[in-house]
């Protein structure tokens, strides 16, 4: 028969090994509403869905799909997390994207105004996201905008976020 102490210390070391116990994440107390999987903020949780929700809807139709989210990981302490959102309405190169800023388990709101096309999480940290933007010259063909790239970097610093840079000019 296997002791009880040897199984408390077997899941204890399991759960250190993930990233699930002591360390940072542990220091700062419960992990924040919307992580799961060992991260910060999961891109399948409640949070992300009920985000996607409280968005206006896409001009062209169709709905907010999650592509991606940053991966900070709860073993790092969480500050920042960012998740991009496109249109699936259209389904070509005129398909716009939205990129959604967390902080503490809760919505903070996006990184842009309104949505662009053409937009691209370049960089994530625990304390900042930089988002790349590139937009349609006159002549230029769906596949192939030459504007840009211009970038807007929001970081978050005692619970306020400063964003820097320029967004792409208004259409």
């Amino acid at each position: 028969m296997v002791s009880t102490t040897l199984i408390r210390n077997v899941i204890t070391a399991t759960a250190v090994a993930a990233g699930l116990a002591a360390g940072p994440a542990a220091a700062h107390g419960a992990a924040p509403n919307g992580s799961g999987h060992g991260l910060c903020f999961d891109l399948n949780s409640s949070l992300a869905t009920d985000s996607i929700a409280a968005l206006a809807p896409p001009a062209g139709g169709g709905s907010w799909q999650p592509v991606g989210a940053s991966n900070n990981p709860l073993s790092g302490g969480c500050n920042l997390d960012a998740m991009l959102v496109t249109d699936d309405g259209i389904g070509d190169a005129t398909a716009v994207s939205r990129t959604l800023l967390f902080h503490d388990g809760r919505f903070m709101g996006t990184v842009d105004d309104k949505p662009y096309s053409y937009t691209t999480v370049a960089h994530t940290s625990k304390d900042a996201v930089t988002v790349s933007y590139r937009w349609l010259g006159d002549d230029d063909p769906f596949c192939c905008p030459s504007g840009g790239p211009t970038t807007v970097t929001v970081t978050m610093h005692d619970g306020q976020l400063t964003r820097t840079g320029a967004l792409p000019p208004s259409s």
